[in-house]
This record gives C-alpha cells, sequence and structure tokens, in this order.
C-alpha cells in the first residue's frame, strides 16, 4: 500500500481536475477556496502549484495569481508531434537492441481488456479507464529501457491526457485504440518492427484528427 504526502494528494486531486476539465482551463485557482475544499493548508497548495506549473498544466503570472493553462488545437498539433517522435523513437531503439522482453506490455492487454467503466461514471472515474488504455505508450517508452526518452515523455504526460481525456470522451474510441495495441504489440513480438512504426504513426495521427474535429466543434481555435 503505498502512502501519499499532503502535498502529493493535493498534487493529484488538482490535477485530476484539470485534465478532466473539472476545473476548466483559463480559471484562476483560488488559494483559500481550494485549501478548504481539500482540506490542506495553503503551504502544500502552493507546493502543488508548483508541480502543476512544471508540468504545465498551471501558470503563475506574478502579482496576479495563478491560472489553469488553456488548451489549443495548435498545442495539441506540437505535443501529438513530440510523441510520434518519441514513441517511434522506443520503436527504434527496440529493434536496434533487440529487446524481446515485452512481458509488461502483455499484461497491459491482459488488464485492460478486463477493464469495464461506464460512460457515465464520475469524471475521476473515466479518467482512471482512459489511463489504463494509454498507459500502452508510457510502457512501450519503458520497454526501450531509454531514461531520455522516457523522461521526455514523462514531461509531457500529464499535458497529454489532458487532451486524451477530450479524445475518448467521443463515443466509439476506446475499443479501436485498444485492438490497435494488441496489433502493434502483435508485430513487435515477430519483430516486424517497420510494420509496427507505420500502424503506430497511423494510430497517433488518427487520434489526433479525431481530437482535432472535436476541438474545431467545440471552438478551440487558438
Amino acid at each position: 500500500m503505498i502512502i501519499m504526502g499532503v502535498t502529493e494528494t493535493t498534487t493529484c486531486f488538482l490535477r485530476e481536475e484539470i485534465v478532466t476539465g473539472t476545473i476548466l482551463p483559463g480559471t484562476k485557482l483560488n488559494e483559500i477556496e481550494l485549501a478548504e475544499k481539500y482540506g490542506v493548508s495553503r503551504p502544500p497548495l502552493r507546493e502543488a502549484f508548483r508541480k502543476l506549473e512544471y508540468e504545465k498544466l498551471v501558470m503563475t503570472i506574478p502579482r496576479k495569481g495563478t491560472y489553469v493553462t488553456d488548451i489549443s488545437i495548435e498545442d495539441c498539433k506540437q505535443l501529438y508531434l513530440t510523441r510520434r517522435v518519441l514513441e517511434c523513437g522506443a520503436i527504434d531503439i527496440i529493434a536496434k537492441n533487440n529487446i524481446q522482453d515485452f512481458r509488461r506490455l502483455k499484461k497491459y492487454i491482459h488488464d485492460v481488456k478486463a477493464m469495464t467503466i461506464s460512460r457515465n461514471a464520475e469524471p475521476i472515474d473515466l479518467m482512471t479507464s482512459f489511463d489504463g488504455v494509454t498507459n500502452f505508450h508510457m510502457l512501450l517508452l519503458e520497454t526501450s529501457g531509454n531514461r531520455w526518452l522516457i523522461h521526455c515523455y514523462q514531461n509531457i504526460s500529464a499535458t497529454l491526457t489532458r487532451y486524451q481525456h477530450i479524445y475518448f470522451s467521443i463515443p466509439g474510441t476506446r475499443q479501436p485504440s485498444i485492438e490497435n495495441h494488441i496489433t502493434i504489440l502483435s508485430l513487435l513480438e515477430k519483430t516486424k518492427f517497420q510494420e509496427a512504426k507505420t500502424l503506430l504513426l497511423e494510430h497517433i495521427d488518427n487520434s489526433f484528427y479525431n481530437l482535432l474535429k472535436t476541438m474545431e466543434k467545440a471552438k478551440v481555435i487558438t
């Protein structure tokens, strides 16, 4: 059992509310209200702000306060381009080093197949479900064993999760994503690395274009 400290717990609560849209982009974060809501003092809350600022989920403007960062189509484009580079790089390293240990990816497939959740569930429960689907990509990076690729991916993961939460709100997106993951793993196991990379790129691009359409309909035009 993992016991988290006050700051870490507060950071997790606040991150979840930002990622799920419970706290909207552009919102000014009121320290007094949030401290009361989470039942914490203001110092750990301020530390949570600092951690989330590093993750690009909030920004502090001197003499004005701390705000939830905006989401935008341009930001999404840059983020997904970065994903393509990092995840394809992971497959290149797996191929070059002839890595054949995919046990964690296999366990992911087993666990995610067993995961069921209603779309009417609470936002935090939906986030847990979506995280289960998207964990494939972090595991792929970790399988490569390249600590710098992993570090870079971890740095974008919080903001990426924010956009993925929007994507998985589109009906019918979860199952195709899982099926793509299964096929990519199968290709990796057969050492068909180029085919795995091609499918991975199609998978990322398709999710990006569907996300883009959703954001355009929602009039996220910056």
